[in-house]
């Protein structure tokens, strides 16, 4: 008997097997969008704790300034920071060398300091992620902080290393003056500076109770720098602190603070070892010029003041020249004094121009002869002007007894400055214990001195960012 059909598939499902599949289908589609959705760096804005598959992630940051960590710290964990499936729990440590992120001014002392302990930043440009107003505190405030004699103001160096540098620096006629304040007048705490002076160098955050505050028209522009993994850092850790300095940037939402220029002599005095850890690898006490060996361009006083050092000047060029060459990069050399021909009256002197021989310049470095007086401004003005004009990064190291052609320093200083641009940098070192050229050494991205004979060869080194 034939069979009659029914009008229905014979291989339809069942409605209860077809409503199983949706819902199977809609789970995984909600699984796929939560794995795609897990990046690297992802941060929970709803404020729920997170599920995290691998566990918790210490993520240690080191800073200069406790208080402005501690506020970016709180910032970060107020989002439930997960990373590569770590739930990410940052930290304050003290040392540099256990340290993710590094929280410090941008400036060359935070990268010598991280340089003394064999850490690398992750990124050449770090993010600004913090500004804040600093200046005085007191039981009466000054009808102008700018107007305090600085003589009446403690430095707490260990409470408050960056507002004590840019007080000192504002508030001295020189950098050496800045220095002297830092080194004689400096204490370890707010509530030592209390008990120790009229006024206190302080952050307006963290203006002691009881006590009022005066500010300066200038502020501390924080820096977060992530580092690379270390001995005592990993890789995990240091992908969380890259995404630490994200979140810290993308919430910095002011506009950008005008920090005063800053010599790194005045920065290391404010650090709480008075830049002892930095200048460690120096007998002269000299920092390491930031960047390491550039291209470089030697500009010798050879005036009657340098012939007691004229040797061990020698010496030292010879030296870095062989060492900037030998990492690849060209080297020149002037010498200027005044102008001991009659007819004459240009005081510098092209002896070498930019080459990869080294040997030329250690030979015609042992050549010189002392006399007349250092015309050190125009030398240097010109110096930096045609190293500029080469177009390639490079540093001008100047070796100096001091100056006999002042003038105006704001406008010399300005105008090394401009000439400079972003791709030349000056190095000074002061020989001798004659009197310094302040305007110089503001104009400068590092200085030394090197008052004796056996300093003079390593400052110069250290100056050009060579060890001694």
């Amino acid at each position: 008997m034939a069979r009659h059909a029914s009008g229905k598939n014979n291989y339809a499902l069942s409605g209860g097997v077809i409503v199983a599949l949706v819902v199977a289908v809609l789970l995984f589609g909600v699984a796929i969008a939560f794995v795609s959705t897990r990046g690297d760096g992802d941060t929970e804005a709803s404020g729920q704790a997170p599920a995290c598959v691998a566990g918790d992630l210490a993520l240690p940051v080191a800073a200069t300034d406790q208080a402005v960590a501690s506020s970016l710290i709180d910032a970060y964990s107020n989002v439930n920071p997960v990373v590569r499936d770590f739930c990410v729990k940052p930290t304050l440590v003290e040392s540099i060398a256990d340290a993710a992120v590094y929280i410090a001014p941008n400036t060359p002392v935070a990268h010598q300091e991280l340089a003394a302990q064999n850490r690398t930043a992750a990124t050449s440009e770090p993010s600004p992620v913090y500004a804040e107003k600093v200046g005085l505190a007191g039981a009466q405030a000054p009808a102008s902080a700018a107007e305090v004699e600085l003589g009446a103001v403690a430095f707490p160096v260990n409470d408050e290393p960056s507002a004590s540098a840019l007080v000192a620096a504002t508030l001295a006629p020189n950098d050496q003056d800045a220095v002297n304040a830092l080194t004689n007048q400096r204490v370890a705490t707010l509530d030592d500076a209390q008990e120790n002076a009229q006024y206190i160098a302080t952050a307006e955050s963290s203006v002691p109770e009881g006590l009022n505050f005066s500010p300066l028209d200038a502020a501390i522009v924080y820096t977060a720098i992530p580092l690379n993994q270390g001995d005592n850092v990993t890789e995990e850790q240091s992908r969380a602190g890259q995404d630490f300095v994200r979140v810290a940037a993308e919430n910095f939402t002011e506009q950008p603070a005008e920090q005063p220029t800053i010599s790194d002599i005045v920065w290391a005095a404010a650090t709480p070892s008075g830049g002892e850890e930095i200048t460690r690898n120096t007998e002269t006490g000299a920092t390491i010029a930031d960047g390491g060996p550039t291209n470089t361009l030697f500009v010798l006083d050879t005036s009657e003041a340098m012939a007691p050092y004229l040797d061990a000047a020698a010496q030292g060029i010879a030296a870095a020249a062989e060492s900037v060459a030998g990492a690849g990069h060209q080297v020149a050399l002037w010498n200027y004094s005044s102008p001991l021909t009659p007819g004459v009256t240009q005081g510098y002197r092209r002896n070498v121009t930019f080459t990869p021989n080294a040997g030329e310049v250690v030979q015609s470095a042992n050549r010189f002869m002392t006399g007349g007086q250092p015309q050190t401004r125009e030398a240097v003005t010109a110096a930096v002007r045609e190293t500029a004009e080469t177009g390639l990064p490079s540093r001008v190291v100047v070796v100096t007894t001091g100056t006999a052609d002042g003038g105006d320093d704001e406008a010399f200083a300005q105008a090394v400055t401009d000439a400079a641009g972003a791709g030349v940098t000056v190095s000074v070192v002061h020989v001798g214990e004659g009197q310094q050229d302040q305007a110089l050494r503001r104009a400068s991205t590092s200085a030394a001195d090197a008052p004796s004979q056996g300093q003079v060869a390593d400052a110069v080194k250290a100056a050009s960012g060579i060890a001694p």
